[in-house]
């Protein structure tokens, strides 16, 4: 028999629903959980389980009677309006990133800056729930993939689509663990749905270990069928990546990114494995995994 919501259980406040996770989350919402309440700047249609507000974090009051909060999009954005808010919920699940490991040693200052300002923000974050007695709880994705909305595995299986062919340097064996974006919210659900709250700072990475140009071939194969990686000399990747980012400005593509795709990224899930029972599966993507034309949001590379 389904499980149906009581009509006075709290309701679970969500910020991000309308982005890559919150997609997922809102699509795992089962019948026993309590109602949420989702904010957006954007006028959104109707959906199962979810009461949307029309309002920006700059502007947004907030709800008193929040059993617990979700934020699942930009956590400064996050830390700065659970600072204003006088709020103090049993407990709130936010999301990181494991940039904030990986991207801290950059060549890059603007990604050093993106690392600092994570961890700024978990630690704000921290503050806020030791002085209000909240339970929280930051969870750290790795590259997260699943439904066309990120900035790395996506825009390589892009490139793919449009050359046919995608280059990579030799030297392009870097570990990596790619996470699905449905066992990112799975993983969020776990925090909101136990009950008793987990708190502390998990990172989450995905079910499988393997070198980037291996997960390149597999994006690859699920998303542009047909085309190949071309493996070229390390400084023939680099004259190419700096030309490109000279002529068309892309985002993403500067030094540190080139010097991380040799080196390892590689995170403990034995604490989110024993704390939430996260369980994520490896990297075997299928086509729906890369859609045409989806929004791309922010993420480690």
């Amino acid at each position: 028999m389904e499980e149906r919501r009581s009509p006075d259980v709290p309701p679970w406040l969500v910020f991000g629903l309308s982005g890559q996770v919150g997609t997922a989350f809102a699509q795992a919402l089962a019948p026993g959980d309590p109602p949420c309440v989702a904010v957006s700047r954007q006028a959104r249609a109707p959906q199962r389980g979810v009461r949307w507000v029309q309002a920006g974090l700059d502007d947004f009051e907030g709800l008193p009677a929040a059993g617990a909060i979700a934020s699942l999009g930009p956590l400064d954005a996050f830390a700065d309006w659970l600072e204003r808010s006088p709020l103090a919920p049993a407990r709130v699940v936010a999301l990181g990133s494991t940039s904030v490991h990986a991207k801290r040693d950059s060549a890059e200052a603007g990604e050093r800056a993106l690392a600092v300002s994570l961890r700024t923000a978990e630690l704000r974050l921290a503050a806020v729930a030791a002085a209000r007695g909240i339970a929280l709880t930051v969870l750290r994705p790795t590259l997260v993939y699943g439904n066309g909305r990120d900035r790395n595995l996506s825009r390589l299986v892009a490139a793919a689509r449009r050359w046919r062919l995608l280059p990579l340097p030799a030297s392009a064996r870097g570990l990596r663990q790619p996470v699905h974006v449905e066992d990112v919210a799975a993983a969020v659900l776990a925090c909101l749905r136990e009950p008793r709250p987990r708190p502390g700072f998990f990172d989450l990475p995905g079910g499988e270990t393997l070198p980037f140009d291996q997960m390149a071939v597999r994006a690859i194969a699920a998303g542009a069928p047909g085309a190949r990686v071309l493996r070229v000399p390390g400084w023939v990747f680099r004259l190419a990546v700096r030309g490109l980012r000279w002529l068309t400005r892309t985002p993403g593509l500067g030094e540190g990114f080139l010097d991380r795709l040799g080196q390892d990224l590689v995170y403990d899930g034995g604490p989110a494995r024993t704390a939430l029972g996260h369980s994520p599966r490896g990297f075997r993507p299928g086509p729906e995994a890369f859609p045409p034309r989806a929004a791309p949001q922010h993420g480690e590379a």
